[in-house]
C-alpha cells in the first residue's frame, strides 16, 4: 500500500558531541536502505508502465544533462522537487578591486532547495520514534515501508 503522505522513523542515540544538545539525547532519522537508480527505474515503470530500461536510459540523460546545465551556471527546477543549482563560500574584501576568484572563493557547492510545494508535503509526513532493533530485520514493502503484521496492531 503505497503512502502518499510519508512516514519518517526516528531513534534516540546519546550524542554528546554537540553542545546545541544539552541533555545528550537526540533523534535521528531511521535511514531504510539506498534506492538506486536501476530500482528507481523500476518503481517509475510501475507507476509509468514504460520499460524499465527507457526509463534508466532517460534518468541518466537527465542527470548528465542537469549536471551539466548547473556546471555551467544555470540553476535547474525539478517540478514539485525543487532547484539545484550552485552557491559559493568565500571571504569579503574591503576593496571591490581587491575581490579575485583565487583569493575570496573558498569553494563552490551543489545545492538544492526544496520546493514550496515539497516544504509543505514535510509537514504532512507522519513521524514516529522506533527503536533501531524493533526495524532491525523486518520486511519492507515495495515503497521500502515496514510491513506490519496482523500481530503488531
Amino acid at each position: 500500500m503505497e503512502n502518499k503522505k510519508g512516514s519518517i522513523m526516528f531513534y534516540a542515540v546519546n550524542d554528546q558531541r554537540t553542545t546545541a544538545i544539552k541533555k545528550g539525547y537526540s533523534l535521528r532519522p531511521y535511514r531504510l536502505p539506498t534506492i538506486d537508480a536501476r530500482e528507481l527505474s523500476m518503481h517509475v515503470e510501475m507507476d509509468s508502465k514504460i520499460d524499465h530500461a527507457r526509463v534508466e536510459y532517460i534518468m541518466a540523460s537527465v542527470v548528465k544533462q542537469v549536471k551539466e546545465m548547473v556546471l555551467n551556471g544555470h540553476k535547474v527546477e525539478l517540478g514539485d522537487l525543487g532547484v539545484i543549482g550552485l552557491s559559493c563560500q568565500g571571504t569579503g574584501s574591503e576593496r571591490k578591486e581587491d575581490v579575485t576568484v583565487k583569493n575570496n572563493v573558498k569553494a563552490v557547492k551543489f545545492t538544492f532547495r526544496p520546493s514550496v510545494y515539497l516544504k509543505d508535503k514535510m509537514k504532512q509526513v507522519e513521524m514516529t520514534r522506533v527503536e533501531p532493533e524493533a526495524v532491525s530485520g523486518r520486511q519492507l514493502d515495495a515503497n521500502g515501508a515496514v510491513l506490519i503484521t496482523d500481530k503488531e496492531g
